[in-house]
């Protein structure tokens, strides 16, 4: 802990806080307890009184040690990197974090001091408000994005053209992917939803391509192009850690695809037979079809 170090740490460690809070915020009580709610009208807004206790307790106590530590460090009544093995003295870390600065304690420094001493919740505050940016979005914005997310994955998994030339929007996937996501239960439709908005999210794109992006927003304005898109599913992939997760994403692509009628001609299947399904599908009427319709699309005779 230094003068230089402490804001930074303090911004990073509010970030993870506020971006943990707004991960309960958006995804209701499913996963997180959030306490009661007050609504402000006329305007429905809620007050989540727990999450905004839990933000101010984590904060007491972060910004109480970082205080703690770094006054002892600077009035030198403990080394750094107390209680390891000494590296600097307590005075000189905080001055000068290590580095030939050549700064000593003096007054212009002890005001300095408690100046930046007395700035340390502000930088926690600051780094809980970066990570809850979009803290209001609701459930209808919610699914909306889950939906743009989804699109895209299925765009990217199964586009136009090859073997078969029907792309995921000519069959309309992501609709059935919808309707997928309605009827199982609750708790695995959230579980889906996060894993979209992770393999979505700024920090996993860049850690994998080097884009500070979106995945839905790689290869720009060019909706013919998924050449991006493809290279970082293809990244996931690739590693062995990720691999599973982005089958999971796979299999529900498939799942809209395949399940359309106008596919299966092309696979020389004559469904709809389904063995053992689960007690929430429903096929519906839709993929309802007689014996005779099954031979006639499919260009067999009886």
């Amino acid at each position: 802990m230094s003068f230089l170090l402490d804001p930074v740490i303090l911004l990073l460690i509010g970030l993870v806080v506020g971006k943990v809070n707004y991960l309960t915020m958006i995804f209701d009580d499913r996963f997180f307890t959030r306490g009661k709610r007050f609504k402000f009208l006329p305007s429905g807004h809620e007050l989540f009184l727990a999450s905004g206790w839990n933000l101010f307790v984590i904060g007491v106590i972060v910004t109480s040690i970082f205080w703690s530590y770094s006054s002892l460090l600077y009035i030198n009544l403990i080394y750094f990197p107390w209680p390891l093995p000494k590296l600097f003295d307590g005075s000189d870390w905080m001055l000068n974090s290590g580095l030939p600065l050549g700064l000593q304690r003096s007054l212009a420094a002890d005001i300095a001091a408690v100046i930046i001493f007395a700035s340390y919740p502000f930088w926690y505050w600051l780094g809980t408000r970066m990570g809850l940016a979009g803290m209001k979005i609701r459930e209808k914005q919610r699914l909306k994005e889950r939906d743009r997310i989804m699109t895209e994955v299925l765009r990217t998994a199964i586009p136009k053209g090859g073997i078969i030339p029907l792309g995921a929007d000519d069959v309309d996937a992501i609709g059935s992917v919808k309707d997928f996501l309605e009827k199982i239960p609750s708790i695995s439709s959230t579980a889906l939803t996060i894993l979209l908005f992770v393999f979505d999210s700024h920090f996993i794109v860049f850690a994998l391509t080097g884009k500070w992006k979106r995945f839905v927003d790689l290869d720009g304005d060019d909706k013919a192009s998924a050449r991006e898109k493809r290279k970082y599913m293809e990244a996931w992939e690739s590693n062995p850690h990720f691999l599973s997760i982005i089958q999971v994403l796979r299999l529900v692509a498939c799942f809209g695809y395949y399940t359309k009628k106008d596919v299966w001609k092309y696979i020389d299947y004559e469904g709809p037979l389904r063995p053992n399904e689960p007690p929430w599908y429903n096929a519906g009427p839709s993929c309802a079809i007689s014996p005779d319709e099954q031979t006639g699309e499919l260009g067999h005779d009886n």
